[in-house]
This record gives C-alpha cells, structure tokens and sequence, in this order.
C-alpha cells in the first residue's frame, strides 16, 4: 500500500500459496516466482495410475486440527481416518497385526519409547545412540526404525532425540492419521484462482540483493524490484547456496541452515493387480532394508491395490549407490516378507517419485539433528532488515516442521510480518 512496487514470493508450495493469498486479502500487490513448471511444491498427485489420484509428495493430515484439516473440511472434501493399531507388523518372519505384535515385551517397550518422546530430557544424541545405549532390542529396532526414521525422511543414526521434545504437540498429532480421497492440491484451489495471473511458473530467482531496496536477478538475467521478498524455497536450496544473497545471509542464519536436517529420499510407488495383504493394513513395518510400505488407495478404492515405500536418509544414500533398480528392489523386498514371490507375480506397474533428483526441492522436508534447537528455528525464520522475510515448513517454530499446515502457519506469519514492517 505504501510502495507501488509488488511483494515477491519465491516458490509457489503451501507457504508460498498462503502468504501471496493473505496480502492479495489485505490489499497488497503480491507475484509468486516459481522456478518449476507446476505448482504445489512438495504437494504433487499422479493421476492415471489407478483410479484415484497417488500422492508423489505430501500426503497425510496430521491430526485433525491443523490448517490442512480446516480447509478439508471448509471444502467439503472427504477424508480418511487411519488407525495405528490396523498397521501389520513383522517380527521374526511372522506377519502380525500391531494389536496383537504389542503383546510382545520387545514391540511394548517400543510403544513406550514413542510415548515418552516428548518428555525426554536426556543427552543429546541421536535416536540410534540411545537405542543402542539403551540396549533396546534388535528385534523390534525396525519397528522404531518406521515409525521414527521413516516418519521424518531420514534414519535413526541422523534424528536427534531432543528434536521431539522442541516439538511434543507437533509429534502427538501424528498419532492421529488421515488422508483425503480427492487430490492433496486440490486444498489450495480457491487461493490458485484467487491468485490467478500473478503465479509465474518456470521463473527461477538466481540471487536476492536487500543493501538498499530489495531485488530479485532471475536466472535469464532479468532484476525485478520490489516491496519486500518472501523466501519460502525448500532448505536445501539455502543449505546448498543455491540462491545467492547479497549482502550475504548473515553468519546465523547460514548456522542455523545448516544444523537442521534435510536429506535425499523417494517414494517407490507399487501397483499390483491383486491384493496379497490384509484388507484392513494400513501401514507395513518390515524388518527388511525398507521398513515402512502403507496402502495409498486404502478407503478411496476398492479396486486400486496400490502400495508405496517412503526412504530417506542414509537408506536412500545407499540406493543410489548401489545403482539398483528402486522398483525391483522393492518387489524383492515384498517377496521376502509375504513369501511365495506373491509380489512379483501380481506386480503390474511401479514408479519413483525421487525429491532428492528435483532440482528446486533436493530432498524431502526438515528433520532436527542434534544440533537443531529452537533458536535455531527461530533463527532461520527471522527476517532481514524488514526487507527479506522466510516461510517453509523448515521456518515453523511451533512444533509443525515436516508438515503442509507447519508450511501454511509460516506462510500466513510471513505474510503478517510483512504487513507490520510496511505499515
């Protein structure tokens, strides 16, 4: 309102959405800079490979009050409760439904390690330190190995234990799963077409200058001034200095990227022509090299018999490495945990979707390593001189890193913080 020149948000995913909606709201001038070809960011669906749509990127709702959950509801979109004792859980090669697998002592201290992870206040170490200081079980380790490593896109030898005490109401939410049976995308409809000609798509901003008045250099060499910028790239981009500052970021918030996780990983999304599994599993736990499989079609289609791998972390690294086919690995994987080779012989199609090789994402989304605190959260979402402001899932300092609504929360403070420093 009190500057003609527009306020430019880089990257059009859930934070980037919601903060360029609110000041378009409030009466300001607002462009996205998208450097990719699609909206959404992280939020990406596969249409045609079954009968409803297959989710590449986000794809639960973390409890049911959040942001994500809100506009389900304001939308009127149907979801679908997932119930953690319907998961299947292998333990010494035998399938069990996890009601009946916490009956074992191994499977119940497991339980028990998840319920206290709020309240631990021990020594910083990562999760696979104090298991195996611990001398926790190797038989129920992969158990953990899901429900923790998975569950953050990376493994236990990288996630930090105090990590879940910064955030206890963040992580108790994800006890309480649901998915939607319409697109993940389709949530951010009404602000796509609120926004409607002022989302540049296949736009990447090279460098971002903020001495004097703010500036983004596009990567075809074009200056766009501006108000104020709202950076809301994924934190690798940071972390890998990809987007060049200038004068440079300053000394804490580089430190602050650079303590907070963020690694390589991909679906391996798997469609077979019969279901060999229990009608009512949602997730699988495995004691095999990938440990979680889920049911994506699972109360959206009857006919659809979809399972997906999610790997991160130094699994993903040694994927990659073994220059293995990630589709046929993963089939092998199901053949050695069902028998029979009862994967293989109804497999009939399967992709990756592998965040690592995007270039404008390179990776999943934020973990706490040990060395992530709450300053430094705060630190990476503080802004610039009331010029350069920051939103992404990375940024959330209330305990919603990793999620769409942690992302959105951002994206709506950024968009406030905005308001404030130019009025």
């Amino acid at each position: 309102m009190t500057d003609k020149k527009p306020i430019i948000v880089i990257g059009a995913g859930a934070a980037g959405l919601c903060a360029a909606d609110a000041l378009v709201e409030a009466g300001y001038d607002a462009v996205i800079f998208e450097a990719s070809d699609h909206l959404g960011g992280r939020v990406r669906s596969l249409e045609g490979f079954a009968d409803v749509p297959i989710e590449l990127g986000a794809e639960e709702i973390h409890g049911p009050d959040n942001a994500v959950a809100a506009a389900a509801r304001a939308l009127g979109m149907e979801t679908v409760h997932h119930v953690t004792m319907d998961d299947v859980l292998r333990l010494d090669g035998e399938l069990l439904a996890l009601d009946q697998a916490q009956a074992d002592p191994d499977v119940r201290r497991a339980f028990d390690v998840i319920d206290s992870l709020g309240d631990y206040r021990g020594e910083n170490w990562t999760a696979e330190e104090f298991l195996v200081r611990s001398h926790f079980p190797r038989r129920a380790w992969h158990y953990l190995d899901s429900r923790l490593g998975v569950e953050h896109g990376t493994t236990l030898d990288r996630l930090a234990m105090r990590g879940f005490a910064t955030y206890q109401r963040g992580w108790e939410a994800r006890e309480t799963n649901y998915t939607l049976k319409g697109r993940y995308l389709d949530l951010f409809q009404p602000m796509i077409k609120r926004l409607e000609g002022r989302i540049r798509l296949n736009t990447p901003v090279a460098a971002i200058e903020w001495n004097d008045a703010p500036r983004v250099r596009l990567q075809n060499a074009g200056e766009h001034p501006a108000a104020a910028i709202i950076v809301t790239v994924p934190l690798t981009i940071l972390r890998e200095r990809l987007l060049h500052f200038s004068p440079q970021l300053p000394p804490e918030k580089v430190a602050a990227a650079d303590s907070i996780g963020m690694d390589t990983g991909m679906k391996i999304i798997l469609k077979f022509k019969h279901r060999f599994w229990d009608d009512g599993m949602y997730f699988l736990h495995t004691d095999g090299f990938l440990p979680q499989f889920w049911t994506a079609a699972k109360g959206k289609s009857d006919t659809a018999h979809v399972l997906t791998a999610f790997v991160g972390g130094t699994r993903a690294e040694t994927l990659d490495n073994m220059s293995v086919d990630p589709v046929r690995f993963a089939i092998e994987e199901l053949d050695e945990v069902f028998g029979a080779k009862i994967a293989s012989r109804s497999f009939e199609r399967g992709l990756i979707a592998d965040w690592g090789a995007d270039p404008w994402i390179r990776g999943l989304y934020s973990y706490p390593t040990p060395q992530t605190t709450e300053a430094v959260r705060e630190a990476l979402a503080r802004p610039l001189a009331g010029k350069i402001f920051f939103a992404g899932e990375a940024t959330n300092t209330l305990g919603a890193s990793g999620t769409v609504h942690g992302a959105m929360d951002t994206g709506w403070r950024a968009a406030a913080e905005v308001r404030a420093a130019l009025e």
